[in-house]
């Protein structure tokens, strides 16, 4: 059976894909996106050596290791996460949504005209820009996820926000258990207000039963 060999990089690391000619297009998917060590929502794209994006299926033409296509996950399944969530609702729109329509409109224009146009990468420059700047700890400290480092500065961890978001719950714990008490305290002092009355009033009702 006569398959196909596809060179490509990953984060630098080259890589190679050997399939059947006749192989299914979601089992070639599926082997780009083990390559890439991608989740099944995670988003893909493969660009030739002009830097032109092409589709991920079984009619990709055969290369050779000094033409390697670049295998890139432009896009993580982030409305699975809490960050992705709030900041979504914080924004008023949808990121990874935007993103996606951005990858839908490059497709479209490939698949008509051939390859893709400038204006079209300083859209995607512009929503990568975008996001560098709303995951950096200054433009997350409006959204009330800033998080103070104790290096000067150390850069961050890619996971800071997901410890601050832990950090901010704890804090709700705490609020919701100074609540209870305090309401403990006033039901409390409810239930000592009405048994003094009581008691006032059986006191009453005795002088006034001597009297």
């Amino acid at each position: 059976m006569a398959t196909k060999i596809i060179y490509f990089t990953v984060n630098g690391r080259p890589e190679q894909a050997e399939f059947p000619v006749d192989c299914p297009a979601q089992d070639v998917k599926d082997l780009f996106r083990s390559a890439a060590e991608a989740g099944p929502h995670d988003i893909l794209k493969l660009y030739n050596p002009k830097g032109n994006i092409i589709n991920i299926s079984p009619r990709l033409e055969p290369n050779s290791p000094n033409s390697c296509y670049k295998l890139e996950v432009v896009a993580a399944d982030c409305n699975s996460e809490p960050l992705g969530v709030e900041l979504a609702v914080a924004l008023g729109f949808d990121l990874s949504s935007m993103e996606k329509r951005l990858q839908g409109l490059e497709k479209k224009i490939l698949i008509e005209a051939g390859e893709t146009p400038a204006v079209v990468y300083e859209m995607k420059r512009q929503v990568e820009s975008f996001r560098e700047k709303l995951e950096s700890v200054e433009h997350l400290s409006w959204l009330g996820l800033f998080k103070e480092l104790s290096e000067g500065t150390q850069k961050p961890s890619p996971f800071y926000h997901k410890r601050t978001l832990r950090k901010t719950r704890e804090e709700c714990e705490h609020v919701r258990e100074k609540f209870l008490q305090m309401r403990h305290v006033y039901l409390r002092s409810m239930m000592i207000e009405t048994m003094c009355y009581q008691m006032n009033r059986l006191c009453h009702s005795y002088q006034d039963s001597i009297a």
